[in-house]
């Protein structure tokens, strides 16, 4: 639905709902580089049978914002814009990002502090701020070079061959490329990842935090994040073995981390 830069997904009706009651927190779902917000709608509906409503956003340069410029205060502007019309002040708002939408997040959290309850952040164990290291700043210039000297078909290829090496099989192929894929923001993505730095932001964040990694994924400063969690008590990290880059789409995995948002966003409500 082009008509709009956003989806709902309201809890489940009574007879679908696996508790009684629905409950006051929104979700608020922030996809992948290249993705759309069709990439968490099956999580979104999994999520709903708990009582949560979700909100699941295009960030700029993507699916309806397609002619948006990606940049990290136009994903600022983006997320608070949808905060304003759509919710209110007396809802638990979880910020939910996925790779890009977790590194982007960081600095929209930063950014927007006082409107979250709490964050999960998939997918971003790897620093590729700009006190990277080497390495990483080398696959952020690879990165870089891919996306603006390759061919749209080329890029596709190549990323097919990943999801094919991939054990990911649930709802993978249909909501992260069956809605359309946006390369052309390659180089903006390198930009906004390589600009922001976790460890200066982190620690000013007044909520819990819920990290998420594949152990087969590029992960060198997972645990620093989790130790600049000003609430420790809550903040946690949970690294599933075997997973990759798409273990949240992954049936191995997938419900495990699900039923964990579940109980961090319950507990998150149960200490206010």
């Amino acid at each position: 639905d082009y008509s709009r830069t956003y989806d709902f997904i309201d809890p489940a009706a009574d007879d679908e709902a696996d508790n009684e009651n629905t409950n006051s927190t929104t979700l608020l779902w922030v996809h992948g580089g290249g993705g759309s917000r069709r990439m968490f709608y099956p999580h979104a509906k999994y999520l709903s049978k708990q009582g949560y409503r979700s909100i699941l956003v295009d960030l700029p340069g993507h699916g309806t914002l397609v002619d948006t410029k990606l940049t990290l205060d136009e994903c600022v502007d983006t997320v608070q814009n949808i905060i304003q019309k759509e919710c209110t002040s007396s809802q638990k708002i979880v910020y939910i990002g996925g790779s890009l939408g977790a590194y982007t997040g960081f600095y929209v959290l930063g950014k927007l502090n006082t409107k979250f309850s709490s964050a999960v952040l998939i997918d971003c164990g790897q620093n590729v701020g700009p006190d990277c290291s080497l390495k990483a700043r080398f696959g952020i210039w690879f990165l870089r070079k891919l996306s603006t000297n390759m061919s749209n078909k080329a890029l596709m290829g190549a990323m097919m061959g990943e999801v094919n090496k991939s054990k990911a099989d649930y709802h993978l192929v249909e909501t992260t490329f069956g809605a359309g894929y946006f390369f052309q923001q390659g180089g903006a993505q390198c930009d906004c990842m390589h600009t922001v730095s976790p460890a200066d932001i982190i620690p000013s964040l007044d909520f819990p935090i819920l990290f998420f990694n594949g152990s087969e994924d590029y992960r060198d400063s997972e645990d620093k994040w989790l130790s600049l969690c000003k609430n420790k008590e809550l903040s946690s990290l949970k690294v599933y073995e075997g997973g990759d880059h798409f273990f949240c789409h992954d049936s191995r995995f997938v419900h495990d981390m699900l039923d964990r948002i579940d109980g961090f966003a319950q507990a998150v409500v149960s200490t206010d």
